[in-house]
């Protein structure tokens, strides 16, 4: 009894296993197609336009890969990697089916899966680009206008001696600090916005503290110069001042 289970478990592991290397054979016998995109278009729709490569791959006693289009040959390759590059220009725009043919070098052939690609024109393909990056670049454009005024509007408030989450930066124009804006059009790591002091659009990163500090003091200087100008009894005192020499 113990003899016929142990046959029986035998011929049991042989027909599970059995599939599985005809599965692994057949795999390792077959040729594969597929095409990348070097330089061009690429649509969603397998429109294509520009340089590719054609890339085929197989068993490892593949000696010689034969690429085809609509059934024509295009190209023979002898050497791995199988790959053949070309241009869509070369051939008719429209539907085409891609395919290849492997030889072993025990004298088997393989047939490849077959790709279809539709070929257009430069034209054609420079219109589809506009249609996807024309809405794309309009909102952008929106945006980055409405971000500008918003920062101008924002940059037409008196400075305060105050600095916003992103830090402060010193005009490069009249060297006073202001407080950076969230809105502004960023650059990078530098942002687009408008002066309060001098009124000009400038394009400044967050400064450093010691810089900070040198342009509040010029501020602080300025703003104390601007407040006594325009004091009655400074400027009452300063006449009379003036009148003792006179």
């Amino acid at each position: 009894m113990k003899i016929r289970r142990i046959a029986l478990l035998l011929i049991l592991a042989a027909a599970l296993l059995a599939p599985g290397s005809a599965l692994a054979q057949s795999d390792s016998e077959t040729l594969t197609l597929r095409m990348s995109r070097d330089f061009g278009y690429s649509g969603f729709d397998n429109t294509i336009e520009g340089l590719y490569s054609l890339h085929a791959a197989g068993p490892e006693n593949l000696v010689r890969v034969e690429f085809y289009i609509d059934g024509q040959l295009i190209a023979s390759v002898e050497e791995p990697p199988f790959r053949h590059q070309f241009s869509t220009s070369t051939y008719q725009p429209g539907a085409r089916v891609f395919s290849a043919r492997g030889f072993t070098s025990d004298g088997g052939q393989l047939e490849s899966n077959q790709l279809t690609r539709v070929l257009i024109t430069d034209e054609e393909s420079n219109q589809m680009l506009f249609r996807i990056l024309g809405p794309i670049l309009g909102i952008s454009l929106v945006i980055i206008l409405g971000m500008g005024l918003i920062s101008m509007r924002a940059s037409r408030k008196p400075f305060d001696g105050k600095y916003s989450m992103l830090g402060g930066a010193v005009c490069p124009n009249c060297q006073l600090p202001f407080a950076l804006n969230l809105m502004a059009p960023r650059l990078l790591l530098r942002r687009w916005q408008r002066c309060p002091h001098c009124g000009k659009w400038v394009v400044v990163g967050r400064a450093s503290q010691p810089d900070l500090a040198a342009a509040e003091a010029r501020w602080r200087g300025e703003s104390a110069a601007a407040a006594s100008a325009t004091d009655p009894e400074e400027r009452k005192r300063r006449q009379i001042d003036d009148s003792r020499y006179n």
